[in-house]
């Protein structure tokens, strides 16, 4: 029998709902399915939705918007709050160590562009290279300059806000940023202009540049500016901020896409020759829960890179090359704070505005991974949050009795953390094949597998969240000697790590089909009918958050896989 679709995608996340509008924009007679396991809406009622459980939530973390939506509980889909709540996440993660994976997912219409900061830097040139120019992990099959026409285009479609002149030595462009980028807040300014005569660090210059976000500096596609919220994680109020909610609607009411949600596929059914595997799901909302089934001409796996390699291995479909779910990477994260010599005010804009890219390259990436810097505008960050400074200028615990209030405590709070700061370090991690996602004997709400997740921290990695900790202590020395700041905390490294929820490897990319699960555009090596988009197909992670290259990848798939429609 003929397939009901021409292109079957699985994920209404920022992937899934690019290659969907980039197929139909290409091939407008397509018959295109997007199926996502979520059942949120995506208009305006939602999200005020959403700001309004936020705003009520007694506690202020990353599910708090959400916890009202069943399919985010913890029977489909890892709860983190942000930190990396080991006990939250085990309730659908299994996790066999020896370390902890920290960072989770929003199982929703939109995926976790609903609840990302929205920074959205490009790849070095050179962190494609990783094995030729510094000997350790492994090459990419397409370069920066195959990918850089693509990237113009994601930064396009997402909105992104930038200055290309503070860009154009580290990521070579040739096009500009659709929009300016997003104006530094006061205390940034003051930050930069302390940091100004700082010497460089072991040879590198400390640099500080405006972050590319995709982020409305201006009136863009209908959406409104940034109007300084501060609430970017886990929720922006105005949706100045990108989600992929835009390209759902765009899909959907533009492009006449076919959207279905609440539909959470439980397996693939392989078929003869090489047709793409049927598509097996289950419609939770409904009261049986019954399996149903779908068919296309090509299949798109959009699920991120735990559900992707999780629904592969229960299909049974082919993985000679033992790659699928191997090489599970994160950006390990972690933060000095201090209080600055005078108020910098924080948390007017958004979370983070400025950072330092000058440690993403170097020699020393032989040895030790790179990592990116963020100065905050979110006061102490995870450190110390302004309602548990209150409760530490109040609350006496030794003596169990308060030890002050009313105007003192709220001089001494003012005081405080109108001058909190925080330089924060997202490290780079090499890709390991014993980092990987396979099947627990477990299963969910819906009885399915849940993801078992083995995970260790190698030396390159614990090596470059040292060297991370040594630059920004060094940088708030700088601080303490010339703008008179003080309470510097941590001041010795500590091996500690906080996970970015940037979720990375499982289905790596290359050109050889006994060593990676899909070629440079995508597609399976085993199975042509079938494709994988997202940061689960990337080799390497570089230092980046990875929305916007996974945005780019996705686009290039899209134009590829339409030309064979």
């Amino acid at each position: 029998m003929a397939p009901e679709y021409d292109v079957v995608i699985v994920g209404a996340g920022v992937a899934g709902a690019l290659c969907a509008c980039q197929i139909k924009t290409a091939k407008p007679s397509a018959r295109v399915l997007l199926l996502d396991a979520g059942n949120n809406a995506i208009d305006d009622d939602q999200r005020r939705a959403f700001v309004d459980a936020y705003q009520v939530s007694p506690v202020k973390n990353v599910p708090s918007p959400y916890a009202g939506l069943p399919n985010n509980s913890a029977g489909y889909a890892p709860s983190s709050d942000g930190v990396g709540d080991p006990v939250a996440m085990n309730r659908y993660y299994v996790e066999v160590g020896p370390d902890l994976f920290k960072s989770g997912y929003q199982r929703m219409v939109g995926g976790s562009t609903w609840a990302w900061r929205g920074n959205t830097p490009r790849f070095l040139p050179r962190d494609f290279q990783l094995k030729s120019l510094y000997g350790v992990g492994v090459d990419w099959p397409l370069s920066y300059t195959d990918l850089e026409p693509y990237y113009g285009r994601a930064e396009v479609e997402l909105g992104v806000s930038g200055n290309r002149e503070e860009w154009e030595a580290l990521t070579p462009r040739s096009t500009d940023f659709p929009m300016p980028g997003i104006a530094p807040s006061y205390g940034d300014e003051l930050v930069r202009a302390a940091l100004a005569p700082i010497p460089p660090i072991d040879g590198t210059p400390v640099t500080v540049l405006t972050t590319p976000q995709a982020r409305n500096s201006q009136m863009y596609q209908g959406r409104s500016p940034c109007q300084g919220n501060s609430s970017c994680i886990p929720v922006c109020p105005s949706g100045a901020k990108y989600d992929a909610s835009v390209h759902v609607k765009r899909a959907r009411d533009d492009l006449d896409v076919e959207v279905r949600t609440g539909c959470t596929v439980t397996r693939l059914q392989p078929n003869p020759g090489n047709a793409a595997p049927t598509v097996v799901f289950r419609d939770w909302t409904t009261a049986d829960k019954a399996e149903q089934q779908v068919t296309g001409a090509h299949l798109v796996l959009a699920m991120g890179a735990v559900e992707t390699p999780k629904l592969w291995l229960l299909s049974g479909l082919d993985n000679k090359s033992d790659q699928v779910g191997r090489n599970l990477m994160d950006h390990l994260a972690e933060e000095v704070v201090g209080l600055f010599s005078r108020p910098v005010f924080p948390f007017r804009g958004p979370q983070s505005i400025l950072s330092i890219e000058t440690f993403r390259d170097g020699a020393f990436r032989r040895a030790t991974g790179a990592f990116r810097m963020t100065i905050g505008n979110d006061g102490w960050g995870r450190t110390e949050s302004p309602a548990a400074a209150v409760d530490k200028l109040m609350w006496d615990p030794t003596a169990k009795k308060i030890k002050l209030i009313g105007q003192g405590l709220q001089d001494a709070l003012a005081e405080r953390v109108t001058r909190m700061l925080r330089i924060g370090y997202s490290t780079e991690q090499l890709p390991d094949p014993a980092n990987r996602v396979t099947l627990s004997d477990e299963r969910d709400t819906l009885d399915v597998a849940r993801p078992k997740i083995a995970y260790r921290i190698d030396d390159y990695s614990k090596r470059a969240l040292a060297y991370g900790h040594s630059v920004a202590r060094r940088i708030w020395q700088h601080l303490e000697d010339t703008a008179g700041a003080t309470e510097v905390d941590p001041k010795q490294p500590l091996l500690k790590y906080n996970g970015a929820g940037h979720l990375m490897g499982t289905m790596r990319m290359g050109p050889d089909k006994t060593t990676s699960v899909v070629d440079a555009d995508g597609r399976s090596h085993a199975h042509p009918h079938l494709w994988v988009i997202g940061s689960s197909v990337f080799p390497t992670g570089g230092t980046a958050n990875p929305t916007l290259t996974l945005a780019a990848l996705s686009l290039r798939t899209a134009d590829t896989l339409a030309v064979t429609l």
